[in-house]
Order: C-alpha cells, then sequence, then structure tokens
C-alpha cells in the first residue's frame, strides 16, 4: 500500500462486505467499520473482521472515512448512495466504491455523483457462499477495477492490498463481464445439480450423488489449471465416439427429457473444443453435431454415408 493508507468504512455485512472488511484489516488496512441493518448482523461481521460492527443509523465515523465499500445487493446500491447524500454523510475528499459485477459505477452511484471525489468499482472474481472460504480465497484472485480516475485508483489500491491480481475494465463491458463469471460460477453448480439428479435416476442414494461427483469436478478444474483449453476436454466428444453420444441421448429422451436441451447445447460447445483439439475424426463430430440438431441415428448414418460417397467420387 501506498502511504498514506486510507481509512476505510463498509456498509453491507453480508458475506461479501464480510470478507473484504476481514482482509482489508489482515493486510494493514484501516477498517474502521463494517455496517449492517440488523445488529446481530452487524456484530457477528464486525467480531470477525476484528472491526467495530453498527446498525441502526449511519456512524459518524463512517463520514471521516477516506473510502466507503458498498457491499450491498445490485438493487440497493443507488438507494444506499442516495441516503449517504441526503443525510449528508459524504464528503468532497471520499471516494465511494461498490461490489457489484454487473453494473458500472456511474450508474449505479449515480446519486453521489458530484458529491465525493470519486466512484468506482471493485469486484473480486470470487464466489462469495461464506465469508471465511471467501476471505481466503480473496489472495490471488482477479479483481476487477473500474470507474473514474479517483474510482479506479482507490479500488487498484485496495485490490492490491487484498492481493489481488488487477484487471481494469470499461464500464460499458461489465454485464458481459459478469455474465462470463455467472456462467462459469453459478452454472457450473446448475450443472452440479443436474449431473446428481441423473445419479440418482441411475441408482445412486440422494445423500451419495454429489459427493460421487466432487472428486471429478476436482480433477476436471485440476486440468483446466494445469492443461488449459481445449486440452483440459475429455470424454466421449472428445474423442468422437458417436454410440456413446446417441445412448446418452436416448435415456435422457426416456428419463429426463427435461434435461436433454441443457446436454445438447452444452455438447455443441464441447464440440468446438473437440475440433479445436483434433483427437476425434473429423465425420465422427459431424454425426454427433446432427445428433445435437435432432437427427435420427439413422439419417446421420445415411447423411455421413453420402458425404463419404461424394469424397471418393472426387
Amino acid at each position: 500500500m501506498t502511504t498514506p493508507t486510507p481509512e476505510v468504512f463498509v456498509i453491507g455485512a453480508g458475506p461479501v462486505g464480510t470478507a473484504l472488511a476481514m482482509r482489508l484489516s489482515r493486510a494493514g488496512v484501516p477498517v474502521a467499520g463494517i455496517h449492517a441493518r440488523r445488529a446481530e448482523q452487524a456484530a457477528t461481521a464486525g467480531a470477525a473482521a476484528g472491526v467495530l460492527g453498527t446498525s441502526g443509523d449511519y456512524p459518524h465515523i463512517l463520514t471521516e472515512s477516506d473510502i466507503v465499500i458498498l457491499a450491498v445487493r445490485d438493487h440497493a446500491i443507488a438507494e444506499v448512495a442516495r441516503d449517504l447524500v441526503a443525510h449528508k454523510l459524504t464528503r468532497p475528499e471520499q471516494v465511494l466504491l461498490h461490489c457489484s459485477g454487473a453494473l458500472a459505477a456511474a450508474e449505479a452511484l449515480l446519486p453521489a455523483r458530484g458529491h465525493v471525489r470519486g466512484l468506482g468499482t471493485l469486484h473480486p472474481l470470487v464466489s462469495f457462499a461464506d465469508a471465511q472460504g471467501a476471505a481466503a480465497a480473496l489472495r490471488g484472485a482477479t479483481m476487477v477495477v473500474e470507474g473514474d480516475p479517483a474510482g479506479r485508483g482507490a479500488a487498484r489500491q485496495l485490490a492490491d492490498a487484498l492481493g489481488g491480481r488487477v484487471h481494469e475494465i470499461d464500464g460499458a463491458a461489465m454485464p458481459l463481464y459478469h455474465a462470463a463469471a455467472v456462467v462459469v460460477c453459478n452454472y457450473t453448480v446448475a450443472l452440479c445439480d443436474a449431473g446428481a439428479e441423473l445419479l440418482v435416476r441411475a441408482g445412486f442414494p440422494q445423500e451419495q450423488a454429489l459427493p460421487a461427483l466432487l472428486p471429478l469436478l476436482a480433477s476436471t478444474l485440476r486440468n483446466l489449471s494445469d492443461l488449459g483449453l481445449p486440452r483440459a476436454l475429455t470424454g466421449p466428444i472428445a474423442r468422437g465416439e458417436v454410440r456413446a453420444v446417441e445412448r446418452h441421448l436416448a435415456a435422457l429422451a426416456r428419463e429426463a427429457p427435461e434435461l436433454l436441451s441443457l446436454y445438447r447445447e452444452a455438447g455443441r460447445r464441447a464440440l468446438g473444443l473437440a475440433r479445436e483439439l483434433g483427437q476425434a475424426e473429423p465425420a465422427a463430430l459431424d454425426q454427433i453435431e446432427s445428433l445435437f440438431r435432432g437427427d435420427s441415428p439413422k439419417r446421420t448414418q445415411r447423411t455421413q454415408r453420402r458425404k463419404k460417397g461424394k469424397g471418393s467420387a472426387g
């Protein structure tokens, strides 16, 4: 951290606010306090972070802080910023930061524009299911920063203190950036839910389904980390195993038709990686692509025979 180290106040005592307060405090950044609507939540978050926990009316110490972090739900960011301005709890030397990955600071913190020195976004690319786990994951995580010059500077300073890898983007790109995070994080959870459901239908006890999948998921993450894309792709599509995909589609149509479209859409993405990987015969991948379009196996085979015939005639 450069000198002087800014004093920070955090509004929002959920997993995001609590994790940030914990890590900043441990990194030597003075955290004046953390605020929540409920007294119990404020006390719990304050105890976890080792800082003052407040509730009810905003404390005066908030006004004296250099950086105020609004770690609240997306829909509440502008409301909180508006309240701070209305109650004269901001000052021209302050910087306001928010932690939404989907909103630019100029939009989310609009009510505070002109009342503070800067507006910015600090969004750690980490899953915040619980504060303790998220706090541990912050070091080394990518932290996206955007905003006006003063806002970006303050966000970068805190990201550096957290031990993050800073990446600045344009505010207009925030929704696309956040969609990437949702696909990888939230949809992985949804895919595991679908996989666990299929295991149960295949005969696994409910309580054993997810645990059975976790080592597979962990090994996949290791492959992604060690090998990257597309080399981390394994399985029947990577190998061009048409019959295996046919059996999957038939079983899903019979036992879990609501998951057919999910299998096909994800499979189409895997097909692109398989073509890039180059381990399967292109003709086999063409057959799988036809299956994903809904063609019957016999029709797919006839189409492939015609293509082969035209190729040999040439």
